[in-house]
C-alpha cells in the first residue's frame, strides 16, 4: 500500500464523535459465525445491502437477509442468511447509502500495529490510520485516522465500558462506499479478547472538524 510523508504543519486533533447511530452493519465473518443463545440485532423487516466485490470493482445490492435458528446440545443458535450470498459486509438503516457501484481498497480484515500505520489513497486524497500506545499490553492504546492536514480520533481507551484484557485493534474494510470520493472504512476496535464492536464510517457523515462520521454499529460477543 502507498505511503506518504506527514504534513508539516501541525494536525488538528478531533476527537471521536459520541452521536447514537440507528445503522447496522454485519462483517463477512459475523455473517458466516453461529450466533449463541441470542440473535446480536433484529434484522427482519428492514433493507439492508450488501456489498458485493468482484474482480472488476464492487458494488452495493440488495440483499434479503433473516435469522435461521436450529439447535445444538440443547442450545439455541442463530445464523444468517443472506441472498445473494457472499458479501463483504451487509448494512441497513444508513440513508447516505443506496445501490449502486463503490471502491474496494481492502476488504479482508487487516490488523493494526503500534508499529506500522496502515496507508490507503482515495480519490486524490492520501490517508492513514495509525494505533498508538506506550503500555506493552497496549491497554492504553488509541486509534487516529489522518489525512495529512486534519486527524480524528477513532478509538479511545477512557470511552469503553469493559475492562482491558487482550484488546485487538482491526479494520475490515476501507474504500469509498458513498460515491463521493473521500475514505470510509469498517472498524473492530475492542480492549477486550471476546468483544468485537463493528463500526461503520462514512465521509459523508462528517461534521465539522471530521474526517468520518459513525453510521451504523454492532456490538458482538464471541461464542
Amino acid at each position: 500500500m502507498m505511503r506518504f510523508a506527514r504534513c508539516a504543519a501541525a494536525l488538528i486533533v478531533v476527537g471521536a464523535a459520541g452521536r447514537q447511530t440507528n445503522g447496522t452493519v454485519f462483517t463477512e465473518s459475523d455473517i458466516q459465525t453461529s450466533h449463541l443463545i441470542r440473535r446480536p440485532a433484529v434484522v427482519e423487516g428492514r433493507e439492508w445491502l450488501g456489498l458485493q466485490v468482484f474482480k472488476g470493482g464492487s458494488r452495493l445490492e440488495q440483499v434479503d437477509v433473516h435469522w435461521v435458528g436450529s439447535l445444538n446440545f440443547e442450545d439455541s443458535l442463530f445464523t444468517l442468511s443472506v441472498q445473494p450470498g457472499a458479501p463483504a459486509f451487509i448494512v441497513a438503516d444508513v440513508p447516505q447509502l443506496s445501490a449502486g457501484p463503490a471502491v474496494s481498497l481492502s476488504r479482508y480484515e487487516e490488523t493494526l500495529s503500534s508499529r506500522v500505520p496502515l496507508h490507503f489513497v482515495v480519490g486524490s486524497r492520501a490517508y492513514s490510520v495509525e494505533l498508538t500506545g506506550t503500555s506493552p499490553t497496549m491497554c492504553d492504546a488509541a486509534v487516529t485516522l489522518s489525512d495529512g492536514t486534519l486527524s480524528q480520533g477513532l478509538y479511545f481507551p477512557d470511552q469503553e465500558f469493559l475492562s482491558c484484557d487482550e484488546p485487538h485493534f482491526s479494520v475490515q474494510w476501507v474504500g469509498d462506499l458513498d460515491g463521493d470520493g473521500r475514505l470510509d472504512l469498517l472498524t473492530t476496535f475492542s480492549q477486550k479478547y471476546s468483544y468485537y464492536p463493528r463500526r461503520l464510517w462514512l465521509s459523508s457523515a462528517a461534521q465539522g472538524g471530521e474526517l468520518v462520521g459513525l453510521v451504523a454499529t454492532l456490538d458482538g460477543f464471541a461464542a
